[in-house]
């Protein structure tokens, strides 16, 4: 056998054995946010002119936030649990590595509240935040239902955004209005826009970032490096053997310089076909499509049920003249956002053009659909929108029957013009 061969048998191997240990335990590592290591404080609205009282202490060796929230000149009592990474602010985690958020609360409290958690990944940047001033420090957020003894719950990283107010008020430039996780100085928790006054208790088990020591595509970029760099050393044999063999290598050459030029190329096309809405971050019609054929199989076979509800904002247009086409494309990130603190981890929502959203909702009934839409349409009409007025939004919904996925989403409009033409604000059921 040919030392050659020998080589390429053993890049083989050894190409399979790394990235069968990459797959399995070779790519993980582990942050935990343990209160010996960071500091914990509890927060409240009285640094807003509020009443409400929370108090920090370990009960049966956990850390308990026990709060009440007190009705107060400040509208939207809160209290919550501020962790500090470091004590100098400008330090903190760099989690860009980081892909999954993991948290074990539970949160005790009414049953007429929401039973909602917001959390923030609060980022430190010179570029736009200050020492001296927290609230340019970044808030990347969202709202969860953690419960009580539901265990651990994952949050994906990359469903956390920007809070549409902070890039308001901070008048942050387009280049830093994106999630940024290099320098992650506090980790927040804070009861929802839907908790009522009264007694609230948030019970920490565990807090923990999971992420990748090195990212898959530097990694099969390394692998990639060793087999061009061996396939270089080839060339240059060959080149020394005679000019048969230099011309052989020129054109393999040329024919893997073609190949990465079509690579780039489709590389290209599909970075067009991007499934998510760029404005947004939702999903477009594009990310669902072949989804929707397999869940419009599963309902003719009677294997499944799907119900959409079909969105718009009521009088978008006004909102627009009034305000300008900025301050809307900001209501439409914050509209999607607060639709999708309403949603499982199933359904799927997608901007469908404008100001027009689709909630594709799988094994789900007509009337559970129509719940929530109903809910959501209350989450819209009690939201505090970043342009300061009121806003509402109407619903129509549709259950898949034995037709066309596009049948189905055109009773769903049709179901949206009723609502508007009854007077918007509106959730009306196609039966």
């Amino acid at each position: 056998m040919k030392w050659a061969h020998k080589i390429v048998i053993f890049l083989v191997v050894s190409t399979l054995a790394a990235v069968q240990y990459y797959r399995l335990n070779g790519n993980t590592v582990l942050i935990a946010i343990d209160p010996e290591e960071y500091a914990f404080f509890a927060t409240s609205d009285r640094i807003d002119r509020g009443k409400s009282i929370s108090q920090l202490s370990i009960e049966d060796g956990l850390y308990t936030l026990n709060c009440e929230l007190v009705e107060s000149e400040y509208p939207w009592p809160y209290c919550g649990l501020s962790i500090h990474i470091n004590p100098d602010p400008s330090i903190g985690l760099d989690l860009s590595r980081y892909h999954t958020f993991r948290v074990n609360i539970d949160y005790i409290t009414d049953e007429k509240s929401s039973g909602r958690l917001r959390t923030y990944l609060r980022n430190y940047n010179p570029a736009y935040s200050t020492l001296d001033d927290e609230h340019t420090h970044k808030y990347n957020g969202m709202e969860f239902s953690p419960g009580v003894s539901q265990g651990v719950l994952e949050i994906p990283i990359a469903n956390l955004q920007v809070m549409t107010w902070w890039l308001a008020d901070n008048d942050i430039a387009m280049e830093y209005s994106a999630p940024e996780y290099s320098n992650v100085n506090k980790v927040e928790f804070a009861t929802g826009s839907g908790a009522k006054l009264g007694t609230h208790k948030i019970i920490i088990r565990s807090i923990e970032f999971e992420g990748s020591y090195i990212a898959a595509d530097n990694f099969f970029l390394l692998l990639l490096g060793v087999w061009v760099s061996t396939g270089v050393i080839f060339i240059i044999v060959e080149l020394n053997r005679s000019r048969k063999a230099v011309a052989k290598a020129e054109r393999r050459h040329l024919h893997l310089k073609h190949v990465n030029q079509v690579l780039r190329e489709q590389n290209f096309e599909y970075s067009e076909m991007a499934h998510r809405d760029e404005l947004t971050g939702t999903l477009n019609r594009h990310a669902v499509r072949d989804w929707l054929k397999l869940q419009a199989q599963q309902v003719k076979s009677e294997q499944g049920q799907l119900v959409m509800l079909y969105f718009d904002i009521d009088y978008f247009k006004q909102i627009n003249d009034k305000y300008g086409h900025q301050m809307g494309d900001d209501i439409l990130r914050e509209f999607s956002m607060v639709m999708g603190s309403g949603i499982n981890q199933t359904d799927k929502l997608v901007r469908w053009g404008g100001e027009e959203f689709i909630i594709f909702c799988p094994e789900t009934s007509l009337s559970e659909g129509q719940n929530k839409a109903e809910r959501i349409r209350h989450l819209v009409e009690q939201h505090l929108w970043v342009h300061g007025d009121g806003m509402t939004c109407s619903v129509g919904v549709a259950a898949m029957r034995h037709e066309r996925v596009t049948e189905t989403i055109a009773r769903a409009d049709e179901a949206l013009y009723q609502a508007k033409h009854l007077g918007r604000n509106k959730v009306v059921v196609s039966y």
